[in-house]
């Protein structure tokens, strides 16, 4: 169930029994059931935001810009987790705007909503959405959902929007129960956005037609079957038997997008902050490449393990097999590390767990053959001792 909250860009606050004023930006942090502000005039301070008139003026936030890129898959944890981090982190530091510049097929359906309420919850920092050229086409899937999230969507001129067929996780609802729920899912991110609901709709369901229409001098998205005999037809938006993908240019004059941005420059000229400082976060690109050379590790500890393995079930010295068993107990320690640290890389905890308890049994029992040898070695030596 989404959960939204009003948009509320805290920049000017009045007190309104005394009539105080300070210049700053909300944080998402509270302390003692107050809201932690950042002020001007007196640094971070707990206020009790009811009591306060707040106007969102950019005075006293900094003249910055903080670029985020999600151009790839929203298909690992890791993935999530970064965006989630760095997306507070940045709105804590009270920039003009989080610049979300997306290039991406989405994914999963839990994911991606953990970062749709993570943008909406986001409401003390502006999050705008650019659409940009890349290798996906625009935002697709998970990742139109994604900039339904965002306060303001601008669309370099050769992306689209829209085919928002989502990929659930294995062992949730049933297909039919979750194309239901994340139509409605994203029905509300557009409406809550002041965006067309039904376009979103269309986006996910491809037996939705969709017309404009007027109605009393006003513009409408209406499906055909309810279309009433005064409503003059202007366009059919979305036509039954395939999932609706805007263009930029689609998208800007059917109220999706605010406008068409040839680049970032672009986009920062439009929003009034042309002079702002321009900080591009990498986080999520790090965290990737955190996770791919994990992979390349546990690949590499694998191989490790079974050659050692091998090696020992042939291996008729004692010595040989004691180190070979501590070697292969550190890499299963190690291996346990990675499956906790790297939920992305799906390996069984319990199961390793189990194979280092083995290994550590088997490495102490040959410390206790070898020093039984040793000592009936040395009685042999020595027998008056």
């Amino acid at each position: 169930m989404i959960l939204l909250v009003p948009i509320c860009i805290s920049d000017t606050f009045t007190d309104r029994a005394t009539g105080k004023v300070f210049h700053g930006y909300r944080t998402g942090q509270t302390e003692n059931g107050k809201t932690v502000v950042y002020t001007v005039e007196k640094g971070f301070i707990p206020l009790e935001l009811s009591q306060w008139d707040i106007v969102a003026d950019r005075q006293g936030r900094k003249n910055k810009v903080v670029v985020i890129g999600i151009e790839q898959e929203l298909s690992l944890q890791i993935i999530i987790e970064s965006l989630s981090q760095v997306i507070s982190q940045a709105a804590d530091d009270g920039p003009l705007f989080i610049l979300l510049e997306i290039n991406s097929p989405g994914d999963r359906a839990d994911y991606v909503e953990k970062i749709c309420d993570k943008l909406i919850r986001t409401d003390y920092c502006p999050v705008v959405a650019f659409v940009r050229t890349g290798p996906y086409g625009g935002a697709l899937s998970g990742a139109a959902a994604v900039a339904l999230a965002c306060d303001k969507i601008y669309m370099a001129p050769d992306t689209t929007i829209g085919a928002a067929a989502i990929i659930r996780p294995a062992g949730s609802f049933s297909g039919e129960d979750i194309s239901i729920a994340w139509q409605e899912y994203l029905g509300t991110l557009a409406r809550e956005g002041g965006r067309p609901e039904l376009l979103a709709r269309a986006m996910v369901d491809k037996d939705i037609e969709v017309i404009e229409v007027i109605d009393k001098g006003a513009r409408r998205f209406v499906e055909p079957s309810t279309a009433e005999p005064n409503q003059t037809v202007v366009r059919l938006w979305s036509r039954a038997g395939s999932l609706l993908t805007l263009t930029a240019s689609e998208a800007v004059q059917s109220d999706i997008a605010e406008a068409i941005a040839l680049d970032r420059a672009d986009v920062l000229r439009k929003l009034d902050a042309a002079d702002a400082e321009v900080v591009v976060d990498s986080s999520v690109d790090e965290s990737v490449r955190t996770f791919k050379k994990a992979r390349l590790k546990f690949k590499r500890l694998r191989n490790s393990l079974d050659g050692r393995i091998k090696i020992i079930e042939r291996t008729d010295s004692l010595e040989e097999a004691i180190n070979l068993l501590r070697q292969i107990r550190d890499e299963y320690k190690s291996l346990l590390l990675l499956a906790k640290r790297y939920p992305d890389l799906y390996l069984d905890t319990e199961l390793i767990e189990e194979q280092l308890d083995s290994a550590m049994d088997y490495y102490q029992r040959a410390r206790v053959k070898k020093r039984t040898a040793a000592d009936d070695a040395n009685e042999k030596t020595n027998p008056e001792h």
